[in-house]
């Protein structure tokens, strides 16, 4: 059985401690077998310009090359580890557990922030005040469509029984909330969502900032089980809001929307060739 490895310093860079008069961030990144996109994302954290921060990579036993990478790169990382787990969401609360900063973020392999000031730009907004902050996100799309991007703002807090607010890469929780709530690791798609609806019906305070947070590659969003993704998010909306006729039928009819796209349309759009599929999206503003 393959031993597990890991390495700590609990600091960031050359920092020998955090700094009391600035808010205490802990990115935490989760992988496995991505050795490219964890370096991509290993970049571009530590070439953020805050300082007052802690780097945390969880990997899930990867075995290709992660481990040395991680090991080689030791002086920018506070704490990681290479050890099988039992999913995405097992992983990101073994970092919530690891972390020792006031506030944490999952930035993943692949994901990004979007610029390297956006952790001093969103600092400002994290103190006592609030529990849950977030922004918006840049989505990066390159598929049979060609390369595109697209900035999305959140969504509105009045239909989080249906939409999380923005993607996890885009929220900052304070630590001992997402430790206190940790992720639903039985679910497959929706663990962040259950969270975010699961602490917002408890009451604690959310803020929305006018700050693009991350940039992420949405290309592999086809791959996931939209009909099990539908699924759990009606689930949990009756878990958490209770049952309404008018939510049943938004989940039937997007249950019923995805099933045709999996069944029948996009068998016949595979048929087509891919510059007509690009202008039809062009005419409808499709991204």
């Amino acid at each position: 059985m393959k031993s597990k490895a890991y390495g700590s310093i609990r600091v960031f860079k050359k920092q020998q401690n955090w700094d009391r008069n600035l808010p205490k961030i802990s990115i935490i990144t989760v992988t496995y077998n991505r050795l490219k996109d964890l370096s991509e994302t290993f970049s571009n954290v530590i070439s953020q310009t805050y300082q007052n921060l802690e780097y945390i990579v969880i990997d899930g036993g990867s075995e290709d090359g992660t481990a040395d990478f991680l090991r080689e790169n030791s002086a920018n990382i506070s704490y990681w580890i290479s050890e099988k787990d039992a999913g995405i969401y097992d992983a990101m609360n073994k970092g919530a557990l690891a972390a020792t900063g006031d506030w944490v973020i999952f930035m993943n392999s692949g994901d990004k922030f979007f610029a390297e000031d956006t952790l001093t730009k969103v600092a400002e907004y994290l103190d006592n005040s609030v529990d849950v902050v977030y922004g918006g996100v840049e989505s990066v799309f390159n598929d049979r469509y060609g390369y595109r991007t697209y900035q999305r703002k959140p969504y509105d807090l009045s239909i989080i029984w249906r939409e999380i607010p923005a993607c996890h890469q885009s929220i900052f929780v304070r630590r001992e909330l997402q430790v206190q709530y940790p992720f639903d690791t039985l679910l497959n798609w929706c663990a962040d969502h259950d969270f975010i609806a699961k602490v917002y019906v408890a009451g604690y305070r959310f803020q929305e900032i006018p700050i693009v947070i991350s940039r992420f590659d949405a290309s592999g969003g086809v791959s996931r089980d939209l009909l099990n993704f539908t699924k759990e998010r009606w689930s949990l909306c009756r878990r958490y809001f209770g049952k309404s006729f008018e939510q049943d039928l938004y989940f039937l009819n997007e249950y019923k929307n995805f099933w045709l796209q999996k069944t029948i349309i996009s068998k016949m759009r595979n048929l087509l060739p891919s510059q007509w599929l690009v202008a039809l999206r062009k005419y409808r503003g499709i991204y």
